[in-house]
């Protein structure tokens, strides 16, 4: 497939308004989302953890990370807020080795970006969605 070229990657019926999906397409991993009718894609990896940010919570347009609540505007691909690597103040005490651990690992996580999301331009022609690679 030529650069620069629309690829279909879904059907407009499959993902209703304010729901998300994964594609793989051309060994990218992208989130199509719908947002009031009108159809989004970009990067499907949350910079930070690697986790599929259409396994997170889809508000308005921003995507928020399954792992560490980092969150995203989907129609420009704009970081709006930082992962959250400390535990809820409302959380049961973890035993004093456990504390340790999370955090050194909280230190070592808090060293990697995370940065905007790769997006995609995106086009409906009848029913499918299309998106430039």
């Amino acid at each position: 497939m030529a650069k620069n070229e629309f690829v279909e990657v879904a059907k407009v019926h499959e993902i209703s308004d304010g729901k998300m999906k994964h594609i793989e397409v051309e060994g990218k991993e992208v989130l199509l989302a719908n947002i009031d009718g009108k159809f989004y894609a970009m990067s499907d990896r949350c910079g930070h953890m690697n986790a599929l940010l259409s396994m997170g919570n889809l508000k308005g347009n921003t995507v928020t990370c399954p792992f560490h609540g980092a969150s995203f505007d989907v129609t420009t691909g704009k970081k709006l807020s930082e992962p959250i690597l400390t535990p809820p103040q409302n959380m049961e005490p973890l035993p004093q080795t456990w504390q340790k651990f999370f955090e050194n690992v909280g230190q070592l996580m808090s060293h990697i970006k995370t940065l905007d999301q790769i997006v995609y331009e995106t086009r409906v022609d009848e029913d499918s969605i299309k998106i430039k690679i």
